[in-house]
C-alpha cells in the first residue's frame, strides 16, 4: 500500500503530507490535526499540471505535486512556526531537495516513473507569473547594484523595500556563470558566498552580537559548500537574506522590549498554535516560574487568560469573514477538540460560534432591509 511507503517518507523528510482536489484538502495519512485548511485551498488552486510547484507563504513553504488536472499533493515541512533565522536555513534545504522530493513523492503514491517537470515558484501574497528555476545569464551589474540596495534597506529593517530589492535582484536572472567561464555551480556559488559576505559585514557595523554573526555565516556558507549543485537559485537568494533580516530584527527587538512586552508579541505571533508555559520559556529566555508574575504586573492578567482571549478574537473575524466549519476553525486555532472550542467561547461571548455568527449575518440582513 502506497500508505506505508508515504508515512516513511513523511518521517524520513520531516513532511506532513495531503490531497487537494476539487471537494478541498483531506489528509491521506496520520496527518497533524492542526493545520491551515484555508491557506492549503489557496496554495492547491495554483497547482498547475505539467510544473512542481513551491508556494510561499509567511515564512515557509509547500510543495505541490500535480497527479492530474484538478487533483494532488501537498507536502508540508515540519518546520516551527516561530519566524527565526532556523527556519530560514530549514527552508533553504527543503528549496534544495525539493525537485527530487517531489519526484519520490509521485512514485510512491502512484508506483509510476514520476515526469522530469520543471519547478516553478509562487508567492502566496504576491501572486503573479511563476519564477522559473532556468535562468540566463544577464544584467550582472544591475544584479549587485540591487544586492547593495538591499543591505541597506536589512539594516533598516525596512521590510518592505528589502523584499522589493530581493525580487529586483532575482530578475535579473543572473546564473551562476556570470562569474566563471566555465564553472556554472562554482558561479552560483560565488555570487550567494558574496551576498552573505555583505550582509555578516553590514549586521556586524549594525551591532549584532559577534556569535551570531559567525553562526549564520558559517551555516550558510556550510550549507551552499555542501550542495552537489544548487536547485532553485531564487529560493536561496531569498532565504539567506531573510536569516540575517529576521535575526536582526529580533535582536533590536529584545534591546527596545520589555519582559511584559515580550511575552505578550511572542503570544500575538504564536496565536493559533498551542503553547505552554515552558515553550515561551524557552524562547525567550525568561524562567518559566516567573512568566505570569511578569506579565500580569503590565497586563493585569494571566498569560493562559491573556492567550486564550487572543484566540477568541481569531475565532470571531473567522467566523464573521469566512464560511469555515466551526470544527475547521477549533483545528486551525489549535484547540483541544471542537467541543471545547465551543465551551470556551460560550464562556467568553455567552453565546456559542453558531450562535455568534447567526446574529452577525442576522445584524447584516437588518442593515440592508432598513
Amino acid at each position: 500500500m502506497y500508505e506505508d511507503k508515504l508515512t516513511f517518507l513523511e518521517k524520513t523528510a520531516s513532511v506532513d503530507i495531503f490531497k487537494y482536489s476539487k471537494q478541498g484538502i483531506k489528509t491521506i495519512l496520520d496527518s497533524p490535526k492542526h493545520y491551515n485548511h484555508e491557506l492549503m485551498i489557496r496554495a492547491g488552486k495554483l497547482s498547475k499540471e505539467g510544473f512542481y510547484s513551491l508556494v510561499k507563504y509567511n515564512g515557509g513553504y509547500m510543495l505541490l505535486v500535480p497527479l492530474t488536472k484538478d487533483e494532488g499533493l501537498i507536502l508540508s515541512p515540519k518546520i516551527d512556526s516561530l519566524n527565526n533565522s532556523e527556519n530560514s536555513f530549514s527552508n533553504i534545504d527543503f528549496i534544495n531537495h525539493s525537485t527530487s522530493l517531489a519526484k519520490l513523492t509521485y512514485f510512491l503514491y502512484t508506483m509510476k516513473s514520476a515526469p522530469n517537470w520543471n519547478l516553478v515558484i509562487f508567492n502566496l501574497n504576491e501572486i503573479s507569473d511563476p519564477v522559473k528555476q532556468i535562468q540566463p545569464m544577464k544584467n550582472l551589474s544591475d544584479f549587485h547594484r540591487f544586492a547593495n540596495k538591499m543591505v541597506d534597506f536589512f539594516a533598516r529593517l525596512d521590510e518592505k523595500n528589502f523584499k522589493i530589492y530581493i525580487n529586483k535582484m532575482k530578475k535579473c536572472q543572473v546564473f551562476g556563470n556570470a562569474l566563471t567561464t566555465d564553472n556554472i555551480i562554482r558561479g552560483e556559488k560565488d555570487i550567494l558566498i558574496d551576498i552573505i559576505s555583505k550582509l555578516t559585514d553590514r549586521a556586524a557595523k549594525e551591532g549584532l552580537p559577534f556569535e551570531r554573526d559567525v553562526y549564520i555565516q558559517s551555516i550558510s556558507v556550510q550549507k551552499i559548500e555542501l550542495q552537489a549543485n544548487i536547485l532553485n537559485f531564487n529560493g536561496w537568494l531569498e532565504e539567506i537574506p531573510y536569516a540575517y533580516f529576521n535575526e536582526l530584527k529580533k535582536w533590536r527587538e529584545n534591546l527596545f522590549i520589555d519582559k511584559a512586552d515580550k511575552i505578550e508579541h511572542y503570544l500575538k505571533i504564536n496565536s493559533r498554535e498551542n503553547i505552554k508555559l515552558k515553550d515561551i520559556s524557552s524562547e525567550l529566555e525568561i524562567s518559566e516560574q516567573s512568566l505570569n508574575a511578569i506579565f500580569k504586573k503590565k497586563y493585569g492578567t494571566t498569560i493562559k487568560q491573556y492567550f486564550t482571549q487572543l484566540k477568541i478574537e481569531n475565532a470571531k473575524e473567522l467566523l464573521t469573514t469566512t464560511q469555515l466549519k466551526i470544527h475547521d476553525i477549533s483545528e486551525y486555532l489549535s484547540f483541544v477538540d471542537e467541543s471545547y472550542f465551543i465551551s470556551t467561547f460560550n464562556k467568553a461571548c455567552g453565546m456559542t460560534p453558531s450562535k455568534y455568527r447567526q446574529k452577525y449575518i442576522e445584524k447584516l440582513l437588518n442593515k440592508k432591509s432598513v
